[in-house]
């Protein structure tokens, strides 16, 4: 529906690609998570810091899987790198960011912006860092899914996206889902997010929005992913199938309904393992819509990206768009209601 930009130049089709924001934290970070833990046996009480030593002098070292999965560990909501790249004269610091390629600077974030090799491991040691507020308590963090892809290295001996590749991805046949889209994707075929004048003083198309999740290389498990609906639609078939899709058992049906539970029922924390739930208050208006079962899950995205899945009324619903442009200062979708409303009446029809 509609166009790339509000210049109507552009027409959308289904092939296109989107940035997914935060729904990566669920069909990446989560997703490789639910494996792992499926493979070598982890404990979700156990502390993370036995898995990542790196914590274990730090006020993380308790932490567990089941706080940080479920937004309850006390661990801070974001870090702005992007604040922190720059000297006073503007110009970049020592040790961030080149507008050419070289050897130190080899990864690509945006269409002039290169990445020194190193940089990743210092937003490792700026999390290890971090404050943390009341364990116990629900305070929503994207912290633990920046930690996601070593643990997976440090487990399985494969990188995060080779890892995701080879137990969902293909196996799915995803084929127009993907990190880092630019290296298999024309521009063109990618929906622009953002007129970044802070960051890359540019448009930003194909390149990853988050900010934090870029300065990773922009493969991450807190942000990162691009899709379009089709590529989308066999990993919640999986997830709404508990774990199968086309006869083949990707994950045990006893993981998916652990995950997209509640992590705590008797608390007033909603969140499931990594999967958001619906609100549980009535002081609050009912998310993500009125008509949600209790049994449902799923995640949105900065950008404006939402998907769902009841289990009650055997649906899924995945709505994309490009919310942040031409600036993230944009929220007539929130003003209006609009993912909610396009869920209630999937339910509905």
């Amino acid at each position: 529906y509609g166009y790339h930009t509000y210049d109507s130049i552009v027409k959308v089709k289904n092939t296109d690609l989107y940035d997914l924001a935060s729904v990566t934290k669920i069909l990446a970070g989560t997703l490789a998570f639910m494996k792992l833990y499926e493979l070598y046996v982890i404990d979700l009480n156990e502390r993370v810091s036995e898995y990542l030593p790196f914590l274990k002098r730090s006020n993380k070292k308790k932490s567990s899987f089941k706080q940080v999965l479920s937004h309850s560990s006390g661990w801070i909501p974001y870090i702005a790198h992007q604040n922190l790249i720059r000297k006073k004269n503007g110009k970049f610091k020592t040790g961030t960011l080149k507008i050419k390629k070289s050897k130190r600077y080899p990864t690509q974030i945006s269409d002039s912006l290169f990445l020194f090799k190193n940089y990743p491991k210092k937003i490792m040691r700026r999390i290890r860092k971090t404050d943390i507020k009341t364990v116990g308590e629900y305070l929503y963090s994207g912290l633990w899914f920046f930690l996601v892809p070593e643990l997976t290295k440090q487990l399985s001996g494969l990188s995060f996206e080779s890892f995701l590749k080879f137990h969902f991805y293909d196996p799915l046949k995803l084929q127009r889902l993907s990190f880092v889209p630019t290296r298999s994707f024309l521009k063109s075929e990618i929906v622009p997010t953002e007129f970044d004048d802070h960051f890359r003083e540019g448009l930003v198309q194909g390149w990853v929005h988050d900010e934090a999740a870029a300065l990773m290389g922009g493969i991450n498990g807190n942000a990162g992913l691009f899709a379009n609906a089709n590529s989308i639609a066999p990993l919640l078939e999986l997830l709404l199938n508990e774990g199968s899709y086309n006869g083949k058992l990707l994950l045990k049906p006893e993981t998916v309904k652990l995950f997209t539970q509640r992590a705590y029922p008797e608390s007033t924390n909603r969140r499931g393992l990594g999967f958001d739930k619906p609100s549980i208050s009535e002081d609050e208006d009912p998310y993500p819509s009125n008509l949600a079962s209790p049994s449902s899950f799923g995640h949105s995205g900065f950008t404006g990206t939402f998907v769902w899945v009841d289990p009650t009324e055997d649906c899924f619903i995945i709505f994309l768009s490009n919310r942040v442009y031409p600036t993230r200062k944009q929220r007539a979708l929130y003003k209006l209601g609009i993912r909610g409303k396009l869920l209630d009446y999937a339910l509905q029809n």
